[in-house]
């Protein structure tokens, strides 16, 4: 099926097989490209004195209305405080944004730069030192095997609160090209729970 639109390696084929005298309607059988869009990057060539290929014509359409500039502000904002809204993000940035709408921006977190909004992961609040003391019993205990851990009863109990907004949304970037650790679990993508305060749930169990 012949087609329309063509990259620069389809123009060099064309010119390829033009130069090795090949007739148009063959080099269109044999590219794909259509007949109509062969006879005129033919007569591009011979126009350019056929020292150099011609150069594909422009895409129609409307172009971005966001440049790759404003694009790299948001994504920057964005990875460094991935709470917040594409309103916020508008707000934040009326000189580069006044000309588009909410749903523009929107469209460029998601489709744009790969953004995806996912409501954020509740997590323990935790002190420096209470985390000091979970890394400290890891390795305490690092060398029992499964069977060890199955002899142990454990208890809890607990009342459970989340602080700010009732684990609001968050976005987070696409996975890198490289392999890093996900961001689903960091700090800037949860939502800190207390297990105390203002909770509404309390729990006690044994396992």
């Amino acid at each position: 099926m012949s087609r329309r639109v063509i990259t620069r390696d389809d123009i060099a084929a064309v010119i390829a097989l033009y130069k090795a005298n090949h007739v148009l309607r063959e080099i269109s059988a044999q590219t794909g490209v259509a007949l109509q869009v062969v006879q005129n990057l033919v007569k591009r060539f011979r126009d350019l004195g056929e020292d150099e290929l011609p150069a594909p014509l422009p895409k129609s359409g409307r172009p971005k209305l966001l440049s790759p500039r404003t694009l790299k502000v948001i994504s920057r904002q964005v990875r460094s405080n991935p709470s917040l809204t594409a309103r916020e993000v508008k707000e934040r940035n009326p000189r580069l944004l006044c000309h588009v709408s909410l749903i523009c921006v929107q469209q460029a977190l998601h489709d744009d730069l790969g953004f995806k909004s996912f409501r954020a992961r509740r997590k323990p609040l935790l002190t420096k030192r209470q985390k000091e003391n979970r890394v400290k019993f890891c390795k305490k205990y690092e060398a029992w095997d499964l069977e060890t851990w199955k002899s142990v009863l454990w208890s809890d109990e607990a009342t459970f609160s989340v602080t700010g907004s009732n684990g609001g949304r968050v976005y987070r970037p696409p996975p890198p090209l490289i392999r890093a650790p996900p961001t689903v679990h960091s700090e800037d993508c949860s939502a800190p729970c207390l297990a105390y305060g203002l909770g509404f749930l309390y729990v006690l169990w044994c396992w």
